[in-house]
């Protein structure tokens, strides 16, 4: 088979490990954050920064928001549902690969990646955009605008939603096609 396959497998298998590593991180500074935020360990952390998906925000002071512990748990949700998605994303893109390069594209295995596949985009894909619209829309609320206003609005959410809906039609088109291949292959 192509060995484009191999090596993306490969690629696929190695982030999935890469972000394992930051996703342990990461839940280590949101725990300080949220539990410790006292502690040596939260102090060279630095300042309490959310990730946010689509800008940067750097404020000269701390806004008060930052502060309260509703939003650094939205923050904390935030990140870990979007680390295991990542991680899914990776292992199942590993695994689709794999599957490809062993053994063609029409397996009965590859109909089960992709469904799940489907699954995991549509839920904790559309569960990590909305967290993260809703953490977005907090901290603009801190933003100081004296000439205008803002106002944020994602839909990424319903993107994640639809793109896993689908994943799911193109597994279950892959089902009937995989059942088409075998059924060729027994009156042959």
């Amino acid at each position: 088979m192509n060995p484009l396959y191999k090596i993306g497998s490969v690629a696929a298998l190695v982030l999935f490990y890469l972000v394992c590593l930051l996703s342990i991180f990461m839940l280590a500074s949101n725990i300080g954050y949220i539990w410790y935020p006292n502690s040596a360990f939260t102090a060279s952390l630095g300042a309490f920064d959310p990730l946010y998906t689509y800008f940067e925000l750097h404020f000269d002071t701390t806004p008060v928001v930052y502060t309260e512990p509703s939003f650094r748990w939205l923050s904390f949700a935030s990140e870990a549902t979007m680390t295991v998605f990542a991680l899914l994303f990776l292992w199942f893109l590993h695994q689709l690969l794999k599957n490809i390069h062993h053994a063609g594209l029409f397996t009965e295995s590859n109909v089960t990646v992709l469904f799940r596949f489907g699954l995991t985009v549509s839920i904790l894909g559309t569960a990590f955009g909305y967290m993260d619209s809703r953490l977005s829309s907090a901290a603009i609320t801190a933003l100081d605008v004296r000439n205008g206003s803002i106002e944020f609005t994602s839909l990424y959410h319903l993107d994640m939603l639809f793109g896993g809906i689908v994943l799911l039609i193109i597994a279950s088109a892959l089902k009937t096609a995989v059942r088409a291949v075998e059924e060729n292959k027994k009156t042959i």
